[in-house]
Protein backbone atom coordinates (compact mmCIF):
# COMPACT_ATOMS: atom_id res chain seq x y z
CA UNK A 1 0.00 0.00 0.00
CA UNK A 2 1.45 3.13 -0.97
CA UNK A 3 1.53 6.60 0.60
CA UNK A 4 -1.00 8.25 -1.63
CA UNK A 5 -3.49 5.01 -0.46
CA UNK A 6 -3.56 7.57 3.08
CA UNK A 7 -6.25 9.91 3.95
CA UNK A 8 -3.72 12.78 4.95
CA UNK A 9 -5.93 14.45 6.89
CA UNK A 10 -6.62 11.50 8.96
CA UNK A 11 -6.08 12.25 12.74
CA UNK A 12 -3.46 11.01 14.35
CA UNK A 13 -2.42 11.34 18.30
CA UNK A 14 0.83 13.25 19.22
CA UNK A 15 1.55 10.29 20.40
CA UNK A 16 1.72 8.12 17.13
CA UNK A 17 3.12 10.95 15.65
CA UNK A 18 6.07 11.06 17.99
CA UNK A 19 6.52 7.45 17.45
CA UNK A 20 6.41 7.38 13.52
CA UNK A 21 9.28 9.86 13.25
CA UNK A 22 11.40 8.81 16.28
CA UNK A 23 10.92 11.84 18.61
CA UNK A 24 9.46 12.64 21.54
CA UNK A 25 6.09 13.67 22.57
CA UNK A 26 7.56 16.99 23.97
CA UNK A 27 9.14 18.11 20.81
CA UNK A 28 5.86 17.59 19.07
CA UNK A 29 3.97 19.63 21.63
CA UNK A 30 6.60 22.19 21.53
CA UNK A 31 6.09 22.52 17.71
CA UNK A 32 2.34 22.57 17.77
CA UNK A 33 2.79 25.18 20.26
CA UNK A 34 4.65 27.43 18.51
CA UNK A 35 2.85 27.41 15.50
CA UNK A 36 5.21 25.50 13.27
CA UNK A 37 2.90 22.20 12.84
CA UNK A 38 -0.32 21.83 11.77
CA UNK A 39 -3.00 20.60 14.42
CA UNK A 40 -6.80 19.11 14.29
CA UNK A 41 -9.58 20.34 16.74
CA UNK A 42 -11.09 17.20 18.88
CA UNK A 43 -13.78 16.99 21.23
CA UNK A 44 -11.47 16.35 23.77
CA UNK A 45 -8.02 18.02 24.99
CA UNK A 46 -6.10 15.60 22.92
CA UNK A 47 -3.55 17.01 20.65
CA UNK A 48 -4.42 15.54 17.00
CA UNK A 49 -2.45 15.65 14.23
CA UNK A 50 -3.28 15.24 10.25
CA UNK A 51 -0.93 12.29 9.02
CA UNK A 52 0.94 14.65 6.66
CA UNK A 53 2.76 16.44 9.14
CA UNK A 54 4.75 13.06 9.89
CA UNK A 55 6.02 13.73 6.62
CA UNK A 56 6.48 17.60 7.40
CA UNK A 57 8.43 16.87 10.33
CA UNK A 58 10.02 14.19 8.49
CA UNK A 59 11.06 16.90 6.09
CA UNK A 60 12.31 19.30 9.06
CA UNK A 61 14.16 16.76 11.02
CA UNK A 62 16.34 16.46 7.51
CA UNK A 63 17.02 19.77 7.46
CA UNK A 64 18.30 20.55 10.75
CA UNK A 65 20.46 16.92 10.61
CA UNK A 66 21.77 17.90 7.24
CA UNK A 67 21.86 21.50 7.21
CA UNK A 68 21.73 22.38 10.77
CA UNK A 69 18.70 24.62 10.28
CA UNK A 70 16.29 25.35 13.42
CA UNK A 71 13.03 24.03 13.30
CA UNK A 72 11.60 27.64 12.97
CA UNK A 73 13.44 28.45 9.65
CA UNK A 74 12.33 24.40 8.71
CA UNK A 75 8.83 25.56 9.04
CA UNK A 76 10.10 28.63 6.52
CA UNK A 77 12.20 26.36 4.04
CA UNK A 78 8.93 24.23 3.81
CA UNK A 79 6.27 26.92 3.38
CA UNK A 80 8.47 28.23 0.27
CA UNK A 81 9.11 25.06 -1.19
CA UNK A 82 5.20 24.60 -1.28
CA UNK A 83 4.33 28.38 -2.47
CA UNK A 84 7.36 27.34 -5.51
CA UNK A 85 5.19 24.04 -6.13
CA UNK A 86 2.11 25.63 -6.30
CA UNK A 87 3.38 28.71 -8.44
CA UNK A 88 5.25 25.66 -10.53
CA UNK A 89 1.87 24.02 -10.63
CA UNK A 90 0.01 27.26 -11.82
CA UNK A 91 2.60 27.83 -14.53
CA UNK A 92 2.34 24.56 -16.01
CA UNK A 93 -1.32 25.39 -15.89
CA UNK A 94 -1.26 28.76 -18.07
CA UNK A 95 1.21 26.87 -20.49
CA UNK A 96 -1.13 24.53 -21.44
CA UNK A 97 -4.09 27.09 -21.69
CA UNK A 98 -2.01 29.14 -24.29
CA UNK A 99 -0.66 25.89 -26.46
CA UNK A 100 -4.49 24.79 -26.39
CA UNK A 101 -5.46 28.67 -27.32
CA UNK A 102 -3.19 28.74 -30.53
Amino acid sequence: MGQRDFDMDEPLTCEAVAERIGARRSLIVLLARAGLIETLHSESSELLLPRRVVMQLRRMQRLRRDLGVNFSGAAVILDLVRRIEDLNSELIEMRRRVISDE
